[in-house]
């Protein structure tokens, strides 16, 4: 450490006042055409004083957008919150597109990390199941959990009421009905994996919400403990009843709380052996 600083203190000023995670390939060309054009107008400003002012206050302007990057501090936050995304398109800053066609659950957990091949099926990845208990530990009332599920789809979390009933779990926005789970244990796992595959796949800033939950609800297949009393998980066959009928769906539940985590319509081909 003493000899990095030792070599950093000899460097040129321009090397002390060089900012590379801002300039060079890191450039952001939308805060660098923005800060030029506010350049523009304070040299113009003080052109109206002195021509050799502003011959001075547009070198000094140009420099420090050269070594920094930018000339406004906060500029790359100020051009993410305020420029429209057709314009930032036009720099080719847009945001990345979601290819709907090639959307698949099995395929994104497997290039996510999430899963992997094992000795008879595909399991869960014991470095992913790491990060994503973690993140469970931290969603252990409703205001975190409240505040994950404002961060998953984006929206306000003031107005964002969390409902336990009899068989499901509600989210509610507005006043309005959002989504709803099998119980509090499977909206927790769900809000859980979402900053887990956020930090290992490119596209999940661009994946509509939809898209987002059917991948969520995918991965807790894979669930082997309960995410809020830490029981084991035990799959099987159960009959729901409905107003009008009954149905088979295959279902995973806590052999703790009895809370149900994962639940699907059963197929007769789920059964069949292979020949």
């Amino acid at each position: 450490m003493e000899g990095t600083t030792a070599r950093r203190g000899r460097g040129s000023i321009f090397d002390q006042l060089r900012r590379p995670e801002y300039t060079g390939e890191n450039r952001c060309i939308p805060c660098t055409v923005t800060n030029l054009g506010i350049a523009g107008v304070l040299s113009a400003g003080a052109f109206l004083l002195s021509p050799v002012l502003a011959v001075g206050v547009a070198l000094v302007s140009v420099t420090a957008i050269y070594l920094r990057g930018y000339l406004v501090p906060g500029t790359p936050e100020l051009t993410k919150r305020y420029f429209p995304d057709w314009l930032l398109a036009w720099f080719d800053k847009g945001p990345a597109r979601f290819d709907a066609e090639s959307f698949a659950v099995e395929e994104l957990l497997v290039d996510s990390g999430a899963v992997a091949p094992g000795e008879r099926d595909l399991e869960l990845d014991r470095e992913f199941a790491t990060a994503w208990y973690a993140e469970m530990e931290l969603l252990t009332d409703k205001p975190s959990q409240r505040a994950a599920l404002a961060a998953l789809a984006d929206l306000d979390v003031e107005q964002i009421r969390l409902d336990a009933r009899p068989g499901r779990f509600v989210a509610w926005y507005d006043g309005e009905w959002m989504g709803q789970w099998e119980s509090r244990a499977a909206f927790v796992a769900d809000m859980a994996a979402a900053p887990v595959f956020a930090a290992r796949l490119d596209d999940w800033e661009a994946m509509p919400v939809a898209y987002r939950s059917e991948l969520l609800a995918g991965l807790r297949m894979f669930l082997d403990r309960c995410p809020t009393c830490d029981g084991d998980v035990s799959f099987g066959t159960d009959v729901v009843e409905s107003c009008c009928r009954s149905y088979d769906v295959v279902a995973a539940n806590c052999e703790g709380c009895d809370a149900r985590l994962f639940e699907l319509p059963f197929d007769e081909s789920m059964a069949a052996t292979p020949a």
